[in-house]
C-alpha cells in the first residue's frame, strides 16, 4: 500500500516540500507587521466571527498595535506578500459599489486561510503554555469519575441506539470527560515541570521557602492521595467495559458524533478514521490510568520532588542557624588582631569581643615576677628569653586534667510538680475535647463538616492508637475506652480544618465511658 495515497493533507502542508506559508515568520525584516496582521485576522475570527477585512481595517489595527505611521500603501504591499505565501485570500467586495466605475473595479476583501489560522492558533497556545505553571485541581478527578459513572449507566440502559438522542448525549458526555482528563494530565505535567525548574533556581530566603514548602507539600500530597483513590476506580471501570464489550459500543457511538457536519464535502474523514480516533481516545485514557503507567509515574515523581523541597528546606534551616563554634570565633578574632595596625583598634576589637576593656598591664604569667628596681645598664627585658613557661589548656571537652566536679543537686520536687500540672492540664483538655467530639456514643468522621486543629490532632491520635491495637481500642486519659468500628473502611472523606484538609477513610468511633469503681457502687 502506498503511504502517500492514504495521507489526506492540505496542499499548504506538504511533507517534503518547502512551506512558504511560514515565510512571514522568518524570512523578512517586516515580521512584526506580518505577525500583527495575522493576529488581527485571528482576533476577528475568534471574537467577532468576522472573517473578511478591508485594507483600512487592517491598517487601523496595525496603527493601534505599535506603528502609528503605518500607511495604506505599506499595508497593501504587506497583504500582497501574505497572499503570495498562501496566508490570505482575496475576494471582490461588490456590495459597496455606488457607481459603475466602483462596480467595475470593486474593492478587495481579505480573508485568512484555514492553514494560517491554524498556525496562529498554535503559536497562541504555545505562548499560553510557556506562561502557564500548571495546576493540580483535585476537583477534576471527582468530575471525571462522575462522567464515567454517567456513561456507564447509559451503556447499561436498554434501547441505546447510535442515532438516538441518548446516544448523542452519551457521546457529548464522553467528550466532556475526555477534555477534563486531557486538561488534568497536561496541567499536572506542567506543574511538575515547574517544580523541577524551581528547584534549579537560586536559593531564596528561609521564611519564603518555608511557606512555599508548606503549601507545596499539602497541595501535592492532597492531589496524590486523590489520584491514588480514583486511579483504582477508573482502572477497574475501564477494564469492566473492555471485558463486557461495552467499550466497542462506546467507540461506535463516540465515532458517530465525533466530527460535526462539515460545511464542505472536501477533506471529510471516513467512518473508519473517525472510529480509529475514538478508539485512540479510549486507549489514551486507559493507558494513563493503567497500573505502572502515567498516573503512577506522576505520583512517584511528584512525591520525589516534594522530598527534594523538604530536604532543601531543612538545609536552608540548618544554614540559617547561628554558628556556636567558639574556636572558630577565636580564630577569626586572632586573625583580625594580627592584621591591626595600631593599639587603639586592637583595644576596640578586644572590648567588643569580650565585653571588657583591654588591661593596661600584662599578667604575671606572661611577663614574670614584677621588680621595682630599674637598671639602665641592663638590656631590655623584651630581648631576653621568657622567665616562665606558659602551658595552655586545651579547649576540647576530652581533657581530663582538672578533677571532675560534682553534679549539682537537682530539685526533683519542682520537676515532679511541673509534670503533674502538665498531666492534669492535658487530662482536662482531652476530656473537654472528647466530650465535645463524642456528644453521642458514636462518631462518624463523614458527618463532621469542620473541626478545629486541636480536635483533629486528638482524632488522629485516637485513630493511630486504635490501628496499632489488636482490639482496635484506645484508652483515654479519663479512663473511657474508644473503639474503631470499621478499621478496614475503603470509602474516604475530607476532614476540613483551619490549616488545611485531611484526606482519610470514613471511620466510625464509639466511646464507652469509664466504669464506676467498686467502692463507689457500694456506697451508692
Amino acid at each position: 500500500m502506498n503511504t502517500t495515497e492514504d495521507l489526506s493533507i492540505s496542499p499548504a502542508f506538504n511533507i517534503t516540500d518547502r512551506l512558504p506559508i511560514f515565510s512571514y515568520l522568518v524570512s523578512s525584516n517586516r515580521i512584526r507587521w506580518y505577525r500583527t496582521i495575522m493576529r488581527t485576522f485571528l482576533q476577528h475570527h475568534r471574537e467577532f466571527y468576522s472573517y473578511q477585512l478591508t485594507t483600512q481595517e487592517i491598517r487601523d489595527a496595525v496603527r493601534a498595535a505599535f506603528d502609528p505611521e503605518y500607511t495604506l500603501e505599506q499595508c497593501q504591499n504587506d497583504l500582497v506578500a501574505l497572499k503570495e505565501w498562501g496566508n490570505i485570500t482575496t475576494i471582490y467586495d461588490s456590495s459597496r459599489a455606488s457607481s459603475i466605475a466602483s462596480f467595475l473595479s470593486p474593492a478587495l476583501l481579505y480573508q485568512a486561510t484555514p492553514e494560517a489560522i491554524a498556525i496562529e492558533t498554535f503559536l497562541d497556545e504555545q505562548h499560553r503554555a510557556s506562561a502557564a505553571r500548571g495546576s493540580l485541581r483535585q476537583g477534576d478527578l471527582p468530575r471525571l469519575w462522575a462522567s464515567l459513572q454517567s456513561i456507564d449507566d447509559a451503556l447499561q440502559s436498554s434501547g441505546l441506539d447510535l442515532d438516538s438522542t441518548r446516544g448523542r448525549e452519551l457521546a457529548e458526555e464522553w467528550q466532556r470527560a475526555f477534555e477534563v482528563w486531557n486538561t488534568m494530565a497536561r496541567e499536572a505535567a506542567q506543574y511538575l515541570a515547574t517544580m523541577i525548574s524551581a528547584a534549579q533556581q537560586a536559593r531564596p530566603d528561609l521564611e519564603a521557602f518555608q511557606q512555599y514548602k508548606s503549601a507545596v507539600v499539602a497541595y501535592v500530597h492532597g492531589f496524590a492521595q486523590a489520584l491514588t483513590q480514583y486511579s483504582r476506580r477508573i482502572r477497574e471501570q475501564l477494564s469492566t467495559w473492555r471485558a463486557t464489550g461495552k467499550q466497542a459500543v462506546l467507540i461506535d457511538i463516540v465515532a458517530r458524533y465525533l466530527e460535526p457536519p462539515a460545511p464542505t464535502a472536501e477533506n471529510r474523514r471516513t467512518s473508519e478514521e473517525l472510529r480509529q480516533e475514538a478508539s485512540n481516545q479510549v486507549e489514551a485514557l486507559q493507558n494513563w490510568f493503567a497500573e505502572g503507567k502515567n498516573a503512577d509515574s506522576f505520583r512517584r515523581n511528584a512525591l520525589a520532588e516534594v522530598d527534594k523541597v523538604v530536604r532543601r528546606a531543612s538545609a536552608l534551616a540548618a544554614s540559617a542557624r547561628p554558628n556556636a563554634n567558639y574556636a572558630t570565633h577565636l580564630d577569626t578574632l586572632a586573625r583580625y588582631l594580627l592584621t591591626t595596625r595600631d593599639g587603639e583598634t586592637a583595644q576596640q576589637l578586644f572590648s567588643v569581643a569580650f565585653a571588657n576593656h583591654l588591661p593596661v598591664h600584662l599578667p604575671e604569667s606572661f611577663a614574670g615576677d614584677p621588680s621595682a628596681t630599674y637598671d639602665s645598664q641592663q638590656p631590655n627585658v623584651w630581648q631576653e628569653a621568657p622567665a616562665v613557661t606558659l602551658y595552655l589548656r586545651p579547649v576540647n571537652r576530652s581533657f581530663r586534667g582538672n578533677p571532675a566536679m560534682e553534679d549539682p543537686i537537682i530539685d526533683n520536687q519542682t520537676i515532679i510538680r511541673d509534670l503533674v500540672i502538665q498531666h492534669e492540664t492535658r487530662l482536662q483538655e482531652q476530656r473537654a475535647r472528647i466530650a465535645h467530639l463524642f456528644a453521642t456514643d458514636t462518631l462518624d468522621l463523614g458527618a463532621l463538616t469542620h473541626v478545629s486543629v486541636d480536635d483533629r490532632a486528638v482524632l488522629t491520635e485516637i485513630i493511630d492508637a486504635c490501628q496499632g491495637h489488636t482490639s482496635h481500642q484506645y484508652r483515654a486519659l479519663d479512663g473511657s475506652i474508644i473503639t474503631l468500628l470499621n478499621p478496614g473502611e475503603r470509602i474516604y472523606t475530607l476532614l476540613h480544618a483551619d490549616d488545611g484538609t485531611l484526606f482519610l477513610p470514613r471511620y466510625r468511633l464509639s466511646r464507652q465511658p469509664a466504669s464506676v469503681p467498686q467502692r463507689q457502687r457500694e456506697l451508692v
